[in-house]
């Protein structure tokens, strides 16, 4: 599964266009309801909007096109996201992931917990407690994403080089 989703140098380029940002953050909790749907339409309906879901997380970061810039703070996640990944190698490196890991995996398994929770509450129907789960999941999912912006930022303090992804 991770070499279906892993990316190239020219995905992650893409990837940074803010609206693959933005449209794959407001997107995250669509799976809730295509599990829910399991109820009402049956598991070949809700198996075919779960694969439309992920067929959407893998399409994406290769859908939209290079941005003309990458100033924003959606692109500058993706950055983050490399340097966790460590996708770029650097002096300094392994000390600043140091810094930052226990805040981002606290705020992983927060995330985590809201996703699992709500793929289990939606499969029950449990509307209310399928709510609270994807509140969860997205405030960890977008606290993580500070976070990463965070660290890029702390990056480019280490490695000044990597200024020039911002454009």
């Amino acid at each position: 599964m991770r070499n279906i989703f892993k990316m190239s140098q020219n995905t992650w380029e893409h990837h940074s266009h803010p609206m693959s940002g933005w449209t794959r953050l407001v997107t995250g909790w669509l799976i809730f309801p295509a599990i829910w749907s399991h109820e009402a339409w049956g598991w070949p309906v809700a198996g075919f909007l779960i694969f439309l879901f992920v067929f959407w997380m893998y399409l994406n970061p290769r859908i939209f096109p290079k941005p003309r810039h990458t100033d924003f703070w959606a692109s500058q996640i993706t950055f983050g996201e490399r340097i966790w990944l460590k996708e770029v190698p650097f002096n300094g490196l392994d000390e600043l992931l140091d810094m930052h890991r226990s805040q981002t995996r606290a705020l992983s398994i927060l995330a985590g917990f809201g996703f699992f929770g709500g793929l289990i509450t939606a499969y029950l129907n449990l509307f209310w407690p399928t709510m609270f789960f994807g509140f969860a999941m997205i405030i960890g999912k977008m606290w993580f994403c500070d976070r990463m912006v965070w660290l890029f930022n702390d990056a480019i303090e280490i490695n000044p080089k990597l200024a020039e992804w911002i454009y």
